[in-house]
């Protein structure tokens, strides 16, 4: 069906006061050439943006700044011609335009006596950097302050700096304070503790189901540190299979489990032979009723680190 004569204007919700802006106005569907006007109206002043531009199934668009002093907005857009006569005005909401500062540290746990890094990142509304003078502290868990940057200048809306905790401080969070201005902070929290980051980690994959009329099957151990390199080590398999019942109804007697242990030395390269272990099964006693079709599965690794 015919579609009648239609505007749209396109521009932001919230207006950055200082901030360039742009306006634009798709007109569709006109029969005749028209005259567009679009006016920006504040409280400082009054602006005419497009002015009696003869249009026509036309995309316009007009750039402007609306001045830090002005607190709100009209936009007016009318539309004038033989068969068409319109006129919108809508009040638009202006707010100061404020960077946006993030601030990052490289670790969010540290140990005492550790190097501290962090950066800061300031932009504008549009995600340029932004060069601002900034004052900086950082206050342990009984916030007294620790270290201190006054009126500390972004270079390029990047800027990064470092402090060494001491051997013996405060236990728990700490923060990274940044005052933009009176009343204004942007706030960052890490952790101070003692722990131990784990050596590495040992994946072990295996079926989850076997059938007792199966001779064998096969398990695979990875075993990597947590930066990604994989290590060398002695790896043991202790394959187990308990018995069904209680106590054995000929003897009296409580069976033990049937057990095997398995080793293959890993060379902490990326070849599969060296990180994956093959362990065959096949004279562990599978086909015998009296025993659960149940495996458990230790591991421990020699080697570089810890064992998990």
């Amino acid at each position: 069906c015919p579609q009648g004569p239609s505007y749209l204007v396109l521009i932001p919700s919230q207006l950055h006061a200082g901030v360039p802006e742009k306006v634009c106005v798709l007109l569709n569907h006109l029969n005749d050439t028209v005259a567009l006007t679009v006016t920006l109206e504040h409280a400082v002043q009054g602006r005419i943006l497009l002015a009696d531009l003869e249009a026509k199934n036309s995309f316009y668009c007009s750039s402007f700044t609306i001045p830090e002093s002005a607190s709100s907005a009209y936009i007016t857009v009318q539309v004038k011609g033989p068969t068409q006569n319109f006129i919108k005005r809508k009040p638009m909401y202006i707010r100061k335009a404020e960077s946006l500062v993030f601030i990052q540290t490289d670790k969010p746990i540290y140990k005492p006596g550790q190097t501290v890094k962090f950066r800061i990142v300031s932009m504008d509304v549009n995600f340029h950097p932004l060069n601002e003078t900034v004052s900086l502290i950082t206050m342990n868990p009984k916030r007294n302050r620790i270290f201190q940057w006054p009126s500390f200048r972004l270079q390029g809306g990047l800027s990064q700096l470092s402090f060494q905790l001491s051997v013996e401080p405060v236990l728990g969070p700490y923060k990274v304070v940044l005052q933009k201005e009176p009343g204004k902070k942007i706030e960052h929290s890490f952790e101070v503790d003692e722990y131990v980051l784990p050596k590495f980690e040992v994946q072990v994959k295996m079926p989850k189901k076997i059938s007792f009329l199966e001779d064998e099957f096969e398990v695979s151990v990875c075993s990597l540190y947590t930066y990604g390199k994989p290590v060398r080590g002695l790896v043991t398999i202790n394959v187990c299979r308990k018995y069904l019942q209680y106590s054995s109804p000929c003897s009296g007697k409580y069976p033990q489990s049937i057990c095997e242990e398995f080793s293959q030395q890993v060379y902490g390269n990326h070849s599969p032979q060296d990180t994956n272990t093959r362990s065959s099964a096949g004279h562990v006693v599978l086909r015998n009723e009296m025993y659960e079709l149940l495996i458990s599965e230790e591991e421990y690794t020699k080697g570089q680190g810890e064992a998990v």
